[in-house]
C-alpha cells in the first residue's frame, strides 16, 4: 500500500510506445489520504493474531460471496459461504468476525440453521462438535451498512465521491484488520484461502471489479447485473476486494518476453471525458513493468488470471490481488510499480506476521527504485533512494521489524516499514555485490514460499543458502540483526589527503543509537574526484576508526561517499586533512634534519637504490633523485615558499614511505 503525491512526466520509448514515469519529488505521508486527517482508533487494534483463538480451529478452503452493493451507500446485503476444514482435535463452535453494523438474518452450518452469540466476534455453538479432518460449510446471510461519517478512521469499506471527475465509488481496503467491516471473516495471515468466488449484484449502470477472472456478467432483473469473479490462486483475507462505480473498461493483452503466452491487463476506469487521455499511458506502461519484474522475480504469479486497476477517489492505493485499487490522485508510476511489486511481495508470498511487514512494503518500495533505474535512468533512481534515506534519517531511532502490531500506524510506518525496509534491501544488494546472485535470492524466496507466507527470517535464510552465511566479509546474521531487528544507522567523519600518487582516507564511525548497534559492518563506495575523471573504490568498513590507502595518479580534488546511495548514513564531516598519510615511521632509521628548515633538509640512512621525490601539497613534483649506494642526501629548500611539503622514499620491492617536511 502506498500514498504519494508526485509530479508527473511522460517519456517516450521508441520500442515500447508511451511510458509513464513519475519524478522523485515525493512527499510520503501515511497510508491513507494525504489531504484528510486520519484517526486510527480501530476495532480489535490490540491484537497480534486472530480475534479469537477458536478461529484457529479451522482452515478456510473456499469462500463464496453473493452480495448486493451499489455506489450510493455503504449498504450490503447477501451471503458469504465459508468452506473450511477442522484442524483442531474438536471444534465445538464456529467463530468469526463481523461488524456490529450488520444484522445477521440467518446462519447455517452444512444447511442446518443455528443461532449466534457475541457482538463483532460471532459464535455459532454446534450441537455436536466437529472432529479433526471434518469439512463444513458455514453460510452467513446478513445486511446493513457501516457508518460512513468516519470511514477513514474505521477502515474496511469506503464510499468516496471524486470531486475532480464527478465520480463516486464504493471500495474496500481491508488491511490490516478490517475485512470484518464488510464480510464475515477469519482474519489470519497464515490461513490463506484456496479459492474465492465473488458475485456482486449492482445496478446495470455500474461495473464491479474484484480478484481473479470475470466469468460472466449475468442480468438479474431489468435494472441489475451480477458480476461473477473467480479467484483460483491462494489469497489472504485482506486482499479480497471489491470496487463499484460507473466504470468503463480499458483492457488489452500483454506478452511476456520469451513466451507466446498472453495475459489480460484489465482496468476499470472512470467513464468520464478526458480521463483516459490523461492516464492511458500509465495503464499501458504497467504491462512493461509486469514484464520487467517477471525477469527479476520470476513470472508474474497470477499470469493465468490478470492484472489491472480499479480507480477510486483516494490519495493512495491497495495491492488487492490481481486488481489494485488505485486512487485517482495517486496515478503515477511510482505508486503503480509499488503496488505491482506487491503481487509478488505481499500477495503471492504474504508476510508471515505483521512484524515482518517489510517483506511486503519494504520490498514493494524497492520495486519503485528498480522501476526508475530500469525505465528512466540511474540518477533518478539514486535521487529516489536518497529521498527515502533522508526521510529515514529524519529520526535516529526505530527498527524495521515491527515492535507493536497492536498499532496500525506502527505497522505501516512510512519511515521504517516502507522507507527503511526498502533501503535495507538496497544495502543488501551492495553486500552481495552481484546482481545475478542477488535477484536469485528473490526468485528462490518466491518459488519456495509461493502461495503462502514468508518472514524476514525466511528471506535471510534463503539468502544464506544461496550466497553463504558470510558474503564479501559481511555475516548475514549480523547484517539482518543490525539493520532489521535493531535500530539506527552509521554516522561518519571522513578525512582524506593525497601525497604524490597515494590517496589516504580515514573513516571514523559512530552510530545514531549506540545502545542498539555500536558499529555497522558494511561495504562502502568512495568516489575519488579529479578534474581528469573520477574513480569509485570499494572498501569494507568494519572498524570504528579505519584508514584506507589507494594508489591513484590523478590529482585528487575531493572524496565523495556512497555515490550510488547504497547505505543509510549521516556524514558528519568531510575534510581535506593535509597531515593525513604522514605516518613518520622512518624507513630503516631514516632521519630528516632540520625539520622545519630554512635552506634545506639533510636525509640520512637512506636505503640503497631508493627513489626520492619532493612534492608540494597539490602533488606537483619539485625535486626528484634516484640514488645508488648513497645514504645521505641533501634536498634544497632555499627557493621554496614557506609551507608544507611531501617527501616520498621508494625502494624497489618495498612500500613507499612518505614524510612531511616544513619550510619556514
Amino acid at each position: 500500500m502506498r500514498t504519494l503525491h508526485v509530479m508527473i512526466k511522460l517519456i517516450t520509448l521508441a520500442s515500447t510506445g508511451i511510458l509513464a514515469f513519475c519524478t522523485v519529488a515525493h512527499a510520503q505521508q501515511n497510508r491513507f489520504s494525504t489531504d484528510r486527517p486520519v484517526s486510527h482508533g480501530r476495532h480489535n487494534a490490540h491484537r497480534t493474531t486472530v480475534a479469537d483463538v477458536a478461529e484457529d480451529q479451522y482452515d478456510v478452503k473456499y469462500l463464496k460471496f453473493d452480495l448486493n452493493v451499489t455506489n450510493t451507500s455503504t449498504a450490503i446485503s447477501g451471503s458469504v459461504a465459508t468452506t473450511a476444514k477442522v484442524v483442531a482435535p474438536s471444534m465445538p463452535a464456529y467463530v468469526f468476525e463481523l461488524d456490529t453494523s450488520y444484522t445477521i438474518d440467518s446462519a447455517k452450518i452444512d444447511g442446518v440453521l443455528y443461532s449466534l452469540t457475541g457482538d463483532s466476534i460471532r459464535s455459532i455453538m454446534l450441537g455436536t462438535p466437529l472432529i479433526a479432518g471434518s469439512t463444513f460449510t458455514a453460510e452467513v446471510f446478513y445486511h446493513g451498512a457501516v457508518t460512513s461519517s468516519d470511514l477513514y478512521s474505521l477502515g474496511g469499506l469506503y464510499l468516496m465521491p471524486d470531486p475532480d471527475w464527478s465520480a463516486t465509488t464504493l471500495f474496500t481496503v481491508s488491511e490490516a484488520y478490517h475485512a470484518y467491516r464488510w464480510w464475515p471473516a477469519k482474519q489470519s495471515l497464515r490461513d490463506k484461502i484456496d479459492s474465492v468466488d465473488m458475485w456482486l449484484t449492482v445496478p446495470d449502470s455500474l461495473k464491479a471489479g474484484s480478484n481473479g477472472l470475470l466469468q460472466a456478467v449475468t442480468p438479474v432483473d431489468a435494472t441489475h447485473n451480477r458480476y461473477e469473479w473467480k479467484e483460483r490462486a491462494p489469497i489472504d483475507y485482506y486482499l479480497i476486494s471489491i470496487a463499484v462505480g460507473a466504470y468503463a473498461e480499458y483492457s488489452y493483452y500483454m506478452h511476456f518476453t520469451g513466451s507466446t503466452d498472453s495475459m489480460l491487463m484489465q482496468n476499470y476506469v472512470y467513464d468520464r471525458p478526458g480521463f483516459m487521455t490523461a492516464y492511458q499511458s500509465y495503464f499501458d506502461s504497467t504491462a512493461l513493468a509486469v514484464n520487467y519484474l517477471s525477469s527479476l522475480f520470476g513470472l508474474y504469479p497470477f499470469a493465468k488470471e490478470k492484472y489491472g486497476h480499479s480507480i477510486v477517489y483516494w490519495g493512495g492505493a491497495e495491492e488487492n490481488q490481481t486488481m489494485t485499487t488505485l486512487g485517482s490522485v495517486a496515478i503515477d508510476m511510482g505508486t503503480i510499480s509499488h503496488e505491482l511489486g506487491h503481487q509478488w511481495f505481499g500477495d503471492n508470498v504474504t508476510c508471515g506476521t505483521w512484524r515482518d511487514i517489510m517483506m511486503n512494503e519494504g520490498a514493494a518500495s524497492y520495486v519503485s527504485y528498480l522501476y526508475y533505474d530500469h525505465f528512466y535512468d540511474h540518477p533518478n533512481a539514486v535521487s529516489y533512494m536518497l529521498w527515502q534515506q533522508n526521510y529515514i534519517k529524519s529520526v535516529d531511532t526505530g527498527s524495521v521489524y515491527v515492535d507493536d502490531t497492536t498499532n496500525e500506524d506502527r505497522i505501516f510506518d512510512g519511515r521504517l516499514t516502507y522507507g527503511k525496509g526498502g533501503a535495507v534491501l538496497h544495502t543488501l544488494r551492495s553486500v552481495v555485490n552481484d546482481d545475478s546472485s542477488y535477484f536469485h535470492i528473490f526468485r528462490n524466496y518466491q518459488q519456495v514460499y509461493a502461495g503462502g507466507n514468508g518472514t524476514v527470517e525466511d528471506f535471510k535464510n534463503t539468502a544464506k543458502a544461496l550466497v553463504g552465511p558470510v558474503v564479501n566479509g559481511i555475516n548475514l546474521d549480523t547484517f539482518f540483526n543490525q539493520w532489521v531487528y535493531q535500530q539506527g544507522f552509521p554516522k561518519y567523519a571522513m578525512s582524506w589527503n593525497q601525497l604524490g600518487d597515494n590517496v589516504y582516507v580515514h573513516l571514523a564511525q559512530t552510530t545514531s543509537v549506540p545502545a542498539s548497534v555500536s558499529l555497522f559492518k558494511v561495504p562502502l563506495e568512495l568516489r575519488l574526484r579529479s578534474a581528469a575523471g573520477d574513480t569509485i573504490v570499494r572498501v569494507l568498513n568494519d572498524q570504528s576508526a579505519q584508514n584506507f590507502h589507494f594508489t591513484w595518479s590523478k590529482t585528487l580534488t575531493g572524496v565523495f561517499m556512497d555515490p550510488n546511495a547504497w547505505l543509510i548514513y549521516k556524514l558528519i564531516a568531510n575534510i581535506h586533512d593535509m597531515a593525513l598519510g604522514f605516518e613518520n615511521q622512518l624507513q630503516g632509521g631514516v632521519t630528516i634534519t632540520p625539520n622545519p628548515t630554512t635552506n634545506g633538509w639533510q636525509v640520512t640512512n637512506v636505503s640503497a637504490n631508493s627513489d626520492l621525490t619532493l612534492t608540494d601539497m597539490t602533488g606537483r613534483v619539485l625535486w626528484k633523485q634516484s640514488i645508488g649506494n648513497a645514504q645521505n642526501i641533501s634536498i634544497p629548500a632555499g627557493d621554496l615558499s614557506p609551507g608544507m611539503y611531501v617527501l616520498s622514499i621508494a625502494v624497489p620491492g618495498t612500500d613507499r614511505a612518505v614524510y612531511k617536511l616544513v619550510k619556514n
